[in-house]
């Protein structure tokens, strides 16, 4: 026994001496082999161990508190280490994994290289799946159920997959009636022989429950402006109905949008139930019904990152029926990334708008829940030695509450009335005339008239006039698995807009002359999220949108340009400022002998901005790097063209990128730096432009935006 405890002693001091040799060793690299399944970057997050930073790291680290300081190897951590990634890829289904570490120590440069060796093994599959506890629910449920399972046979085991498909199932009897429903933990049963999983649910599921009386709770500062029945009304909760979690989170957003609420909750009072009725609580805490608010604006809006202040009054409870009527002016300019990374630049090229603007809003429409928003606007945009717009129109805007379990997550329609007016300088349609004639002209067009004409031609601003009455429809699908940092899954949308045929059918009618074109526009944007990473901290996607503008009557060039594609800008090509990817050719046709007016109407109106089919992309691989900052890198490609059939590959812009995230708790906000690789309008090297003068500014754009550009 003696000889024993004397062993053991001397066997801990030789460790802890060794140990303390080990830890004069800088820990150079860790490494992994044979992972193919789990990326090393994911392996290198749940290990204890940690790779010593950089020089440069250090050297800030020693004398300020940027930056971290030299790790060391210590050889106890690496059984730790071992437990870790076994676990990560049992969890995964890998059962049969082995793992093997070996550590080199270069006594000279008192440095360390440690490496994991990984068998990885063949991974299990789930082959037979047990529901226990829901023999009780109607069968249309068993139907529901089943059908809706994510987790299948023949499909590789994973703990996520067995418990997002357990949080299904409890969810959807929380939202059948079944509020008390329990889960057990799910029993795995795992044939090593065979590499074969079962998974055994069991639920508890209790009575099924219906809602009883609405109570109201109501608090705040404006609560004796606001009636239990307008509560009542809002929540749309009928007593008699079935118990069901979403209808009680749907009902919490409704209060919200109504904004006369500073908090609202809506509960089931489980104390209160008798036989299977439980009573619902609304509490609710009404806040002031009249406000002014100050405010900063930031948001991306047209692929372009706007900053700028502005005012607003609203009356909520306007006419009662929670009817929310506001007034708002705003100012903002609309290129402050140029502002900020070229400012010698900017003299000729900020350019910005001011809106003013009156709303009325409601959460219903003839009874249901339809949230309902008319307003009217008088805008003006400013684009300094371009072009002047004032814009004055309507929008009625019909936003549908969708059912549960259904495909669509949202869908609107709206009926836009706009009058657009845009003056084009002189020197904007020089510029562009003398760049582009070559583009958009053959050498026959070019011959065909005398320079003269057009010195005549321009003489001052050209005007562009335009009414518009755009019927419109979005229908859109989000099945991403996270909304601020999706790492798997994809989203889908549709727009499609009829523009004119209604106040042509009432000129018809009415027997006056319509004159701006009758058009249809589509445009398609899909986000897809391939789970190329197994971790949340990193994700791919890889976007895809097209549009096509096609006009059935009159000529399109009295397309305004609000109602045409445009590429470039912080949610598009971020290698290019806002909208100035145009199309290389000109949208018509120039006569032989043109007339001054032909010239006007046919020639400069095509070189205007914006195209009517477009056609980009992005790729995107973003990164969370430490705390809410994370990075990114992107392709973007992607351009406008007059018609369809113009589409050309060598026609697109590509942009390559490098970009910075802050992970705030409403949106990220994000810093791109796009970099033109490959310019259609410019087809020389990217090095050759980059020799040109001020040929880094010309070919890199810095782009600002909250939100994620896809």
């Amino acid at each position: 026994m003696k000889f024993l405890f004397k062993s053991i002693l001397v066997l801990t001091l030789f460790t802890k001496i060794y140990s303390a040799q080990e830890l004069n060793y800088e820990l150079k690299s860790i490494d992994f082999e044979g992972n193919n399944y789990i990326s090393s970057s994911q392996l290198r997050l749940i290990i204890t161990s940690r790779e010593s930073p950089g020089w440069i790291s250090k050297f800030f680290n020693s004398f300020s508190p940027i930056g971290n300081s030299a790790v060391y190897f210590d050889s106890t951590l690496i059984p730790i280490d071992l437990d870790a990634i076994t676990n990560l890829y049992m969890s995964n289904g890998f059962f049969h994994t082995r793992i093997k570490s070996k550590y080199i120590l270069d006594k000279e440069d008192k440095t360390a290289e440690l490496t994991y060796y990984i068998n990885e093994g063949e991974p299990a599959f789930i082959n037979k799946i047990k529901i226990q506890g829901i023999k009780k629910i109607p069968g249309e449920f068993h139907k529901m159920i089943y059908s809706s399972l994510t987790i299948d046979t023949n499909v590789q085991y994973s703990d996520k997959l067995v418990d997002e498909n357990r949080a299904f199932i409890l969810n959807f009897l929380h939202d059948h009636g079944y509020m008390l429903a329990e889960s057990k933990t799910p029993v795995v049963d795992i044939d090593t022989m065979k590499n074969k999983v079962a998974v055994n649910y069991k639920f508890l599921t209790g009575k099924r429950y219906k809602i009883g009386k609405i109570i109201i709770d109501k608090t705040g500062k404006g609560k004796q402006l606001v009636t239990n029945d307008l509560i009542r009304e809002i929540a749309d909760l009928t007593p008699g109905n079935y118990y069901s979690l979403y209808d009680l989170k749907r009902a919490q957003i409704r209060l919200y949008r109504t904004n006369l609420f500073t908090s609202a909750l809506v509960s089931g009072v489980v104390g209160d139930t008798v036989g299977n009725v439980v009573p619902i609580k609304v509490s609710a805490d009404v806040g002031l019904l009249h406000e002014l608010s100050p405010e900063i604006i930031g948001i991306n809006e047209d692929n372009t990152f706007k900053l700028g202040l502005g005012l607003s009054f609203t009356k909520k409870n306007f006419l009662g029926d929670a009817r929310k009527f506001t007034t708002r002016i705003s100012a903002a300019a609309q290129n402050i990334a140029d502002f900020i990374s070229k400012p010698s630049l900017t003299e000729n090229k900020i350019f910005g708008y001011a809106d003013a603007r009156i709303s009325f809003e409601q959460p219903f429409l003839f009874g249901d829940p339809i949230f309902t928003k008319l307003e009217t606007y008088y805008t003006l945009q400013k684009k300094k030695d371009q072009y002047n717009a004032r814009l004055i129109g309507s929008r009625l805007n019909l936003n549908f509450e969708l059912p549960q379990y259904t495909y669509l997550s949202a869908f609107s329609t709206y009926l836009t009335i706009e009058s657009a007016e845009y003056r084009y300088q002189k020197s904007y349609i020089e510029n562009v005339f003398s760049g582009y004639l070559n583009r958009i002209l053959t050498q026959p067009e070019i011959d065909s008239f005398a320079t003269s004409k057009i010195d005549s031609l321009i003489i001052g601003p050209i005007k562009s006039k335009s009414t518009n009455v755009i019927l419109g429809m979005y229908l859109g699908a989000n099945k991403t698995d996270d909304f601020l940092f999706p790492t798997k899954g994809y989203s889908l949308s549709i727009t499609l807009e009829d523009g004119n045929s209604l106040a042509y059918l009432a000129s018809k009618i009415g027997g006056y002359n319509f004159n701006s074109p009758l058009y249809y526009k589509i445009l398609i944007n899909s986000s897809f999220f391939p789970h190329l990473f197994n971790n949340s901290k990193s994700a791919f996607g890889i976007k895809f949108k097209t549009g096509y503008i096609r006009v059935y009557k009159g000529n399109k060039s009295g397309i305004p340009l609000n109602q045409r594609f445009t590429a470039g800008g912080s949610n598009s090509v971020r290698g290019w400022k806002t909208a100035e990817l145009n199309p290389i050719t000109n949208a018509n046709t120039l006569p032989e002998n043109p007339t001054n007016e032909e010239l006007e109407s046919v020639l400069l109106r095509g070189i205007i901005p914006g195209g009517f089919f477009l056609f980009e992309g992005s790729m995107e691989v973003r990164t969370h790097l430490f705390g809410k900052f994370g990075s990114a890198v992107f392709i973007d490609y992607g351009n406008t063209f007059n018609e369809y059939k113009n589409f050309r590959f060598d026609a697109l812009a590509v942009a390559f990128g490098l970009g910075f995230r802050y992970y705030s708790t409403f949106a990220p906000i994000r810093l791109d730096i796009g970099v033109k690789m490959y310019d259609p309008y410019d087809q020389r090297s990217y090095f050759t432009r980059l020799k040109d003068s001020r040929g880094f500014w010309n070919t890199t754009e810095i782009q600002i935006g909250i939100g994620e550009a896809f």
